[in-house]
This record gives C-alpha cells, sequence and structure tokens, in this order.
C-alpha cells in the first residue's frame, strides 16, 4: 500500500522535471498498460485458439469416423449387390470409391468443421 507521504513525495519529484520529462513518463505508463493488455488478450487468444482447435480436431474425428462407417456400408452393400447379380466385384471401383470418400473427408469435414467452429475464433463469415 502506497502512504500519502510516498504519494506527494512523488508529486513533487513531478514538479522537478520538465515537460518533456512528463511526457516520457506518462508514455512509459501507457506504453506498460498497453503492454499488460496485450499480454492478457494473447492469453485468452491463446484460450480461445485452443478451444477452436480441440473443437474442430473432436468435429473432424466424428466425421470421418462416420464417413468410414458410410464407406464400408457402401463396399458392402456393392459386394452384396455383385454377388446377387453375378457380376464380379471389381477392385478397382472399390478403389475408386475409397478414393472418392477421402475427397470428401477433406473437402466435407475439414470446410464443415471449419465453418461450425469459426465463432470460437471471433471469425463472423
Amino acid at each position: 500500500m502506497i502512504s500519502h507521504q510516498n504519494d506527494f513525495a512523488g508529486l513533487n519529484s513531478l514538479r522537478t522535471k520538465n515537460i518533456n520529462e512528463i511526457a516520457e513518463l506518462v508514455k512509459k505508463a501507457k506504453e506498460n498498460k498497453k503492454n499488460l493488455n496485450i499480454d492478457c488478450n494473447e492469453e485468452e487468444n491463446l484460450k480461445h485458439l485452443k478451444n477452436f482447435a480441440e473443437n474442430q480436431g473432436n468435429c473432424f474425428n466424428i466425421c470421418k469416423n462416420n464417413l468410414i462407417k458410410r464407406f464400408e456400408k457402401d463396399i458392402t452393400e456393392y459386394k452384396n449387390f455383385s454377388y446377387k447379380n453375378n457380376i464380379n466385384f471389381n477392385e478397382k471401383n472399390m478403389k475408386n470409391l475409397e478414393k472418392e470418400y477421402k475427397d470428401i473427408e477433406h473437402q466435407l469435414c475439414f470446410y464443415t468443421c471449419a465453418r461450425k467452429y469459426s465463432h470460437l475464433l471471433g471469425d463472423n463469415k
């Protein structure tokens, strides 16, 4: 706690300074205050960024797992359809379908999850 004597001593020392010295002290005080606010904002921004990354990661994993399940279901249906209709199962078609699902994963999951959680970064698009 600062005593009144220290306050008066501080004021008296200011009286002995010229206007440029006082202006420099005020400037330094403002910079220190600004730096403290920046540090607080950086910590808050890091929290938001961490929250965004965690939520987006969870969203992406859910989306990816759903696509994997859907891919497995589609392959099973394709095999059953081929068997029932006496059509040779074509590995090339399966590889193409797998590639399409990978493309969907990148396009759909990344885009959807990024848009879903963009508000956490203050992006109002």
